[in-house]
């Protein structure tokens, strides 16, 4: 639990993140802000556990990637053990389904901004401070920023599943045992969803690995592609 906070203390920030650059930026949007104080800083998921003094910390700034692993589960983690404490997840990508998957009861106390839509320091310490009272929500997570993310969100409810699949490894054979259907089923529907995509017929190899990477980029947080 977070100790009571005295009559016009200040609320302590965590940051994680790995970026030394924009570690450096966040401390200084912090400092700047009449509200906010700097509790800690680390680069990693490991050191958030053991550096930060979360008793102290009413919200974490966590990079949605970090090095040893995803942002948001560490958010997870920090709140079994501290409920009062608020996650910010600031992120380079796009990921909605990360709120969408949390417990009603959790989501008051998650936000969720994109670092392409903060215009300077200013704006930086505007948002850690209203995430470390209120749920803050960047709504441009949920706009379609180009033609592939347009085109993968309008396949269809078994061309989506299949397409998970696919980037997962499985072969047609698996994904068709898996979807109860034929494997004529299968490709049948990933050459659909290859037209959706507008993949070139170079090869159907390339096609598939392609589908895979574009699917990856919009639904899987916890890989780089």
């Amino acid at each position: 639990m977070t100790q009571a906070r005295s009559a016009g203390a200040t609320l302590g920030v965590a940051i994680i993140e790995d970026s030394a650059m924009l570690s450096e930026l966040i401390e200084e949007a912090v400092s700047e802000h009449p509200h906010l104080h700097v509790s800690g800083s680390v680069r990693t998921a490991r050191e958030a556990h053991t550096e930060i003094p979360w008793s102290q910390t009413d919200v974490a700034s966590i990079d949605l990637h970090l090095p040893d692993g995803l942002g948001s589960s560490l958010g997870k983690r920090i709140r079994v053990s501290y409920p009062d404490v608020r996650v910010l997840i600031l992120s380079d990508h796009r990921r909605p389904s990360l709120l969408e998957a949390l417990q009603p009861e959790e989501i008051p106390y998650w936000s969720y901004a994109l670092k392409a839509s903060i215009e300077g320091r200013a704006q930086l310490s505007e948002i850690i401070h209203t995430a470390a009272m209120h749920p803050y929500i960047d709504p441009a997570i949920y706009t379609v920023s180009s033609a592939a993310e347009s085109n993968l969100a309008a396949l269809g409810e078994q061309q989506r599943k299949i397409l998970a699949l696919v980037a997962k490894g499985h072969t047609n054979a698996v994904i068709a045992e898996r979807l109860g259907v034929t494997n004529k089923a299968i490709e049948y529907h990933l050459k659909q969803i290859y037209a959706a995509l507008e993949l070139a017929p170079a090869s159907e190899a390339n096609q598939r690995v392609l589908a895979a990477v574009a699917y990856l980029q919009m639904h899987a947080p916890d890989r780089h592609v």
